[in-house]
């Protein structure tokens, strides 16, 4: 938690706020009148990006994949009618779908994992820099005899 006097606390929020304010302000300035229409793309956007403490975008950890954007539509002429695709959900065992359920839960606790674990690491080396600039322990600064 940070506050309007000490923002310090709260480096990773302040620079999640900067980004965010760069791009708001870049879109602005291309379509002042228009910024509303765009700003789910924003959204987007900001959704699709990796992370760079995590290694994942944040629809990958919500969702497990990242959305197909325009510059990936789904193939045409896949071959498969209504009635192909009806005939393939018929087909599935119950065996099947366990099978689908446990690799699904498997992913999501390995990517969980995965973030958790780059997270901690992020942390610990953003700790070691705010440590290297910080003005010094409280404690060592303010002896009780003082």
């Amino acid at each position: 938690m940070s506050t309007a006097d000490h923002p310090q606390t709260d480096g990773q929020t302040e620079r999640v706020n900067r980004v965010v304010e760069d791009i708001l302000r870049s879109v602005c300035a291309e379509a002042p009148r228009r910024w509303s229409e765009v700003l789910p793309l924003v959204e987007f956007a900001l959704n699709n990006a990796v992370n760079a403490s995590t290694g994942f975008t944040p629809f990958n950890v919500n969702g497990l994949a990242n959305p197909h954007v325009p510059l990936t539509p789904p193939r045409r002429g896949s071959g498969l009618s209504e009635r192909g695709i009806a005939d393939r959900l018929a087909d599935i065992s119950p065996i099947a779908v366990r099978k689908q359920v446990d690799d699904f839960v498997s992913l999501r606790v390995s990517v969980l994992c995965k973030v958790r674990d780059a997270m901690a690491a992020s942390q610990d080396l953003q700790k070691e820099y705010a440590d290297a600039q910080a003005r010094g322990n409280v404690e060592s600064v303010c002896r009780l005899q003082d």
